[in-house]
């Protein structure tokens, strides 16, 4: 059998690029169409809502095995998401903007619980740097040592310069990135700093796919240096769905260095004896991170 990756997905037909670089539009074997299984999302939820279906039909970005003219199977994923569709991503390239919108640490956290969950990197970008004088941008850089201390890489880039888009090019090498982050943060201005010929390229692949012009409606990868980026719809609105309240502590990796003596505790506020809400309170954990986490607590356990 031939192998390929599916770069596209739209009306059922799929995308692959194959290995001799040729790519081939076809539809997956009947038996891919159709299976399906249901996965337990979330402990807290309700009964009705505690299952999600899940086709197990080929993903973009799947290594998929061609015969007959069919995607016959897929080989076995390092990861997946639901929201988008999409398989075997490296990284996702969360684009926030240093003001106008505002830089938001609630949403950051909030792509970044969502990310980690999926076992998947974060890679943090701060665009509009130009918008800040330098005492802001100090104080936006001393904060966000904190999430490099963390261990994610963090890049400060004016997209309309190239200031630090050199940098972002050899983070983006040889990996399946995938771009999301903050509503108005310049995404499609950062992407194009970055592959300059995106416009057409998405122009010609929607003209193949018979739009008059690119909406992100579906997921498309694209060829860059030895690797692909990620055109993504659906993942710029996250919740805390598919996360459980006891769970969520886990997802806020800073917390791991406080090691907490008490097996089920939430590092809630004033607990006495627990490390990490001692680490909160002598400044050892970012404030900001840790309100942050007292309020996705507090929105599991629905409260307002």
């Amino acid at each position: 059998m031939e192998k390929g990756r599916v770069i596209n997905l739209n009306g059922g037909v799929y995308k692959v690029l194959m290995e001799d670089g040729n790519i081939l539009s076809l539809k997956a074997r009947g038996k891919l169409r159709s299976e399906k299984t249901y996965q337990v999302n979330d402990k807290s939820l309700s009964k009705k809502k505690d299952v999600q279906v899940i086709k197990n039909s080929p993903k973009v970005g799947d290594i998929v095995l061609i015969d007959n003219d069919m995607i016959a199977s897929y080989l076995p994923r390092k990861n997946e998401m639901i929201r988008p569709d999409i398989s075997n991503v490296d990284q996702i390239l969360l684009v926030f903007a240093a003001k106008e919108p505002d830089f938001s640490f609630f949403l950051l956290d909030l792509f970044i619980v969502n990310i980690i969950n999926k076992k998947i990197k974060p890679l943090i970008v701060i665009s509009k740097i130009d918008k800040l004088n330098d005492e802001e941008l100090n104080n936006l850089k001393h904060d966000m040592d904190y999430y490099k201390k963390m261990g994610y890489d963090v890049l400060f880039v004016n997209s309309l310069n190239g200031e630090g888009i050199s940098e972002l090019k050899e983070e983006l090498k040889g990996k399946i990135t995938i771009l999301s982050g903050q509503t108005g943060a310049g995404k499609s201005t950062l992407i194009n700093a970055i592959l300059p010929e995106f416009n057409l390229r998405t122009q010609e692949i929607s003209k193949s796919l018979g739009r008059g012009k690119h909406t992100t409606r579906e997921t498309n990868l694209y060829m860059y240096e030895d690797g692909f980026i990620g055109d993504t719809p659906g993942f710029s609105k996250l919740d805390l769905s598919g996360i459980d309240k006891d769970d969520l502590k886990y997802l806020f990796e800073d917390f791991k260095e406080y090691k907490c003596f008490f097996k089920d505790c939430n590092h809630k506020e004033n607990i006495k004896g627990c490390n990490v809400c001692e680490a909160a309170k002598n400044g050892l954990i970012l404030n900001s991170r840790y309100q942050n986490y007292l309020k996705m607590y507090d929105l599991k356990e629905g409260k307002k």
